[in-house]
């Protein structure tokens, strides 16, 4: 007889710490992480690198990747070349975030994630976009 009430008390104590966990430790425990993707809008189809976008003034990520932190404020070279460098992507909690895009020149701002994934599409200088016809 202990036996068999031993055995519904372990069983009884599984299944309410199954549901408690199962039911009420994700809300409690899970970080749902959404994708902040920043984007170059390529001017003439040409797009600039090396840039890097600062989130919250501590998290920085630089494209390309072996490109030396810190950029030069001022100085960035545009190419159609460059398109597979004109994402940056973070993985982010819900939450406002303050961003700053070097070189300076590009727009800087903050962007609210709000249970999914952001684009923000961040501008440079002006590049004047010309072409040349031979006659």
């Amino acid at each position: 007889m202990k036996k068999a009430t031993i055995v519904s008390v372990i069983v009884v104590v599984f299944l309410a710490g199954s549901a408690f966990g199962f039911y009420l430790l994700p809300a409690l425990t899970s970080h749902q992480t959404y994708a902040l993707a920043f984007t170059q809008e390529g001017a003439c189809s040409a797009w600039g690198a090396p840039w890097s976008v600062a989130l919250n003034g501590y998290t920085t990520v630089v494209e390309p990747s072996n490109a030396s932190l810190p950029l030069p404020s001022q100085s960035i070279t545009a190419s159609p070349n460059y398109q597979s460098y004109s994402v940056i992507l973070f993985h982010v909690s819900n939450g406002v975030f303050t961003y700053v895009v070097s070189p300076n020149f590009f727009s800087n701002g903050t962007v609210t994630i709000n249970g999914a994934d952001t684009i923000v599409t961040v501008t440079g200088p002006f590049m004047p976009c010309t072409t040349q016809t031979s006659t």
